[in-house]
């Protein structure tokens, strides 16, 4: 979903957005994100260095965001930083290592083992590797035991979009692409707002 297609014979429709569109769905976001803060993180997220980094994580996720709308591309420049800092962070000041390592390795496998399925049943691509480094990076900020709370909000609202979108384009093509990043980064932000980790240990 991340992943154009790189021949443009294919009969996906182009899933880049405008700019203006693309700005506007990032104010949007952000402003989801503050609400869902306030409404399920400022209790539990209130130390200082908690607070640093919750305004890093968000401002990488809504960045990735905005790069996947524009160009349906999720770049390692962002991903693979995210994921070794979820993983310091949950070593050094949560410390819960084994579940950040855990939340990594599954989230990044989940994805890639559907990515790979869905290529060979298919013969096309379903779901980019963009994606799977995105689910290991929250993985690794939120842990192993939060992942189904991500994967729970982000698929139920890509599925949502998806209908929607194949709807309006049923009548042009029978596939429709769009990015999963968005999805992907406003399921890890709920989970690490609800501090799923405080819950477990």
């Amino acid at each position: 979903m991340s992943k154009v297609p790189s021949d443009p014979s294919e009969d996906f429709p182009d899933v880049r957005i405008s700019l203006r569109l693309a700005l506007l769905a990032i104010i949007g976001l952000t402003g989801a994100y503050a609400v869902i803060f306030v409404l399920l993180g400022a209790g539990a997220r209130s130390l200082p260095i908690e607070l640093i980094a919750s305004l890093g994580l968000a401002t990488v996720l809504l960045l990735l965001s905005y790069i996947d709308l524009r160009t349906g591309l999720l770049p390692d420049l962002l991903t693979i930083p995210l994921g070794l800092t979820g993983l310091i962070y949950a070593s050094l000041i949560e410390g819960y290592a084994i579940w950040s390592i855990g939340g990594a390795v599954v989230g990044y496998g989940l994805v890639a083992g559907l990515s790979s399925l869905w290529c060979r049943l298919r013969g096309y691509e379903g779901i980019g590797l963009g994606d799977a480094k995105l689910l290991g990076a929250i993985g690794a900020w939120v842990g192993l035991p939060a992942l189904p709370i991500v994967l729970l909000i982000g698929s139920g609202l890509g599925i949502l979009i998806a209908l929607i979108g194949t709807q309006k384009e049923k009548t042009k093509t029978s596939r429709f692409a769009i990015p999963f990043g968005p999805f992907l980064a406003i399921g890890g932000w709920t989970a690490w707002c609800l501090e799923e980790m405080s819950a477990v240990l």
